[in-house]
C-alpha cells in the first residue's frame, strides 16, 4: 500500500492444509506482536486525555508493583514499558510453553513480573521483551476502568471498523480463520494448536493479536494518516482518527542492533530504519545469520506500508524475507543491487536443522558415564517456585519419571535419566514440533534438564534452566495449597 492505496494483494498456500481452504483478503491469521503497536496506541489514549504522562512511573499507577530490582522499581516509565529499555529479563519460556500453551494466569502477571531480574543497564541497551507490554496492558486497565480487551475494541477497532479483528483467539463460529502449523526437519507442515495469548489476559497486550490482510491494511492506513497530520501540524490528535500522540510513538526511544551507519532504533510499538539498512531484528533470521543480516533497499516513498501474514512457523523467518523481497521491488532497486532472498533463506534453514543435532552431540559429550539416580519415588512430587504462580509435577508412571509444566497434560514429558540426580526431557525435533514447542539456538543443553537436589537427605529442589540470561529457577517440594493454575482448554493432572 503507498500512500493509503493497495498495489499488490497476492495469497499462497491454503488456511487449512487438509481440506486445502484458499486465503482470501479476509482470513484472519494470528498476528500476535503486531498488537503492541496498539498498545503503544491505547496507552497515548490515556495520554492524551491527561491520565498519565509518558514518564509516569509505573509503580504510581500500579500499586502491585514491588520489583526485586530497585532500579526498576523507582525509575521504570510507561515509555521504558513500550521501548524495549527496561533491560529485564525476558522470561518467555515460562510464559509460552506446549501447544502455544500461555503457563501464567492473568492475575499472576505482575507477581510473576516481580520476580525478574534487570539483565541489562537501564535505559542502555535494547532488548526485545514480552512481559513490559503485558505491564502496559495493566496501566490501561487500571487507567481506563475497563479491560485492556474493552478498551481497544472501543476505542480503536469498533472506530476503524475492524471487524475481522481482535485480541485473542477467534470463537469456534468465526468462520474463515487460519489453521497454525510448525514445520518439520524436511519443511512439511505439521498443524499445532492455535496461539493463546490473551485467552487468559496475560500475554493479550504482547502478543495476543488477531486479524486479517484487509483489517490491517485499514489500520495502517488510518494510522499513516494521522502520523503525517500530527507531524505536519504539531498537534497530538487527528480529526475522524483513534490514533493520538503519534509522534510520540513513533520517533525513537532507544538504538537498537548498534553499530548502524543510518538510524536504527525502536519507538514505542514500533521499529525504525532509515534505508538502507538491516532489517528483521525482532524476528529470528538474524540468529540463523552469524554474519549478519543483508543490507536492504536505498530509499523509500512516503507512507509505504508492507503486510506479510503467515500461519505456518518454517524453518526460516519466511514473512520477513517476503517483506525485504517486495520493499526492494516497490523501491525498484537494481537487480545487481538487490538482496539474494532465496540464497539468505536456503542459508538460515541450513543453520537453523544445525542446532538439533548440536545439542545431542553437546549433551552427549558432556554426560558424566557410570552414575544412577536414587529410587525413582524419591523425586516425585509438586515443585513450586518460590512466589508460588508456576509449578512442575514429578510422576511415576510405571517405572519411568514424567514432569508437567504447570501439571497440564499436554506440558507433560518424560525424564530420562542423563547422570546423577539429572535427567533430561528432549524429544526429537520433529516430535517437539509436532507438540507445538518453539524448537532453536535460544535452547541450549541446561534448557533440557531437570536437575533435583538433596536437603538433608531428601530431594527436596528442582532446576530449571528456562532462560540462558538467568540463573536457573528453583522450585522447592512442597503443596502451598492454593489451586493449579490452568492454561486456556487444558487440563491439569491429577
Amino acid at each position: 500500500m503507498e500512500s493509503g492505496v493497495p498495489v499488490y494483494h497476492a495469497h499462497f498456500g491454503h488456511r487449512d492444509v487438509d481440506t486445502q481452504l484458499p486465503v482470501t483478503a479476509d482470513t484472519i491469521f494470528p498476528a500476535c506482536s503486531i498488537v503492541k503497536a496498539i498498545t503503544a496506541a491505547a496507552v497515548g489514549i490515556l495520554v492524551e486525555k491527561g491520565k498519565l504522562s509518558w514518564d509516569t512511573l509505573f509503580k504510581d499507577i500500579i500499586p502491585s508493583f514491588h520489583s526485586g530490582d530497585e532500579i526498576l522499581q523507582n525509575c521504570l516509565t510507561v515509555t521504558d514499558l513500550l521501548s524495549y529499555r527496561s533491560g529485564m529479563a525476558w522470561a518467555d519460556n515460562l510464559v509460552i510453553g506446549t501447544e502455544n500453551n500461555i503457563l501464567i494466569a492473568g492475575e499472576d502477571g505482575v507477581k510473576y513480573i516481580n520476580s525478574q531480574k534487570r539483565l541489562l543497564p537501564f535505559r542502555a541497551q535494547w532488548a526485545y521483551n514480552n512481559l513490559p507490554y503485558d505491564l502496559a496492558g495493566n496501566v490501561i486497565e487500571e487507567l481506563s476502568g475497563q479491560s485492556y480487551f474493552d478498551f481497544v475494541q472501543d476505542r480503536i477497532l469498533n472506530p476503524l471498523r475492524l471487524e475481522r479483528t481482535s485480541l485473542k483467539p477467534p470463537s469456534q463460529e468465526t468462520d474463515n480463520v487460519t489453521s497454525s502449523y510448525n514445520a518439520l526437519d524436511d519443511a512439511i507442515a505439521v498443524r499445532i494448536p492455535c496461539p493463546k495469548a490473551g485467552s487468559n489476559r496475560f500475554a493479550g497486550p504482547s502478543g495476543g493479536l488477531w486479524s486479517s490482510m484487509s483489517d490491517l491494511l485499514k489500520l495502517y492506513k488510518a494510522f499513516g494518516a494521522s502520523l503525517e497530520h500530527q507531524f505536519a501540524t504539531g498537534l497530538t490528535s487527528t480529526p475522524d482518527n483513534p490514533f493520538k500522540q503519534v509522534a510520540y510513538l513513533t520517533s525513537a526511544k532507544i538504538p537498537m542492533d548498534q553499530p548502524s551507519k543510518n538510524e536504527l532504533s525502536y519507538a514505542c510499538g514500533w521499529g525504525r530504519a532509515q534505508l538502507p539498512n538491516r532489517l528483521g531484528q525482532i524476528g529470528i533470521n538474524p540468529g540463523l545469520l552469524p554474519e549478519g543480516m543483508p543490507t536492504v533497499g536505498k530509499g523509500t516513498q512516503s507512507q509505504l506500508v508492507i503486510v506479510v501474514l503467515s500461519n505456518s512457523l518454517a524453518l526460516t523467518d519466511v514473512s520477513d524475507w517476503v517483506g525485504q523481497l517486495v520493499l526492494e521491488e516497490l523501491l525498484e532497486v537494481p537487480a545487481s543491487e538487490r538482496i539474494d532472498v532465496a540464497d539468505f533463506a536456503r542459508t538460515t534453514v541450513v543453520e537453523n536443522l544445525k542446532w538439533y543435532p548440536a545439542l545431542v552431540k553437546e549433551l552427549d559429550d558432556t554426560r558424566k558415564p557410570g552414575s544412577s539416580p536414587k529410587y525413582l519415588e524419591e523425586y516425585v512430587g509438586v515443585y513450586w517456585m518460590d512466589i508460588g504462580v508456576f509449578k512442575i509435577v514429578v510422576t511415576l508412571e510405571e517405572g519411568s519419571l514424567y514432569w508437567a509444566i504447570q501439571g497440564l497434560d499436554s506440558e507433560k514429558f518424560k525424564l530420562n535419566h542423563y547422570d546423577d540426580d539429572t535427567f533430561t526431557w528432549l524429544l526429537p525435533r520433529n516430535e517437539l514440533s509436532r507438540r507445538g514447542r518453539w524448537v532453536g539456538g535460544d535452547q541450549g543443553p541446561d534448557f533440557w534438564k531437570a536437575v533435583f537436589k538433596v536437603e538433608a537427605g531428601l530431594i527436596n529442589k528442582l532446576y530449571w534452566a528456562h532462560d540462558t540470561s538467568v540463573p536457573p529457577l528453583e522450585l522447592t517440594k512442597e503443596k502451598p495449597g492454593r489451586d493449579l493454575v490452568t492454561a486456556h482448554g487444558q487440563s491439569p493432572l491429577t
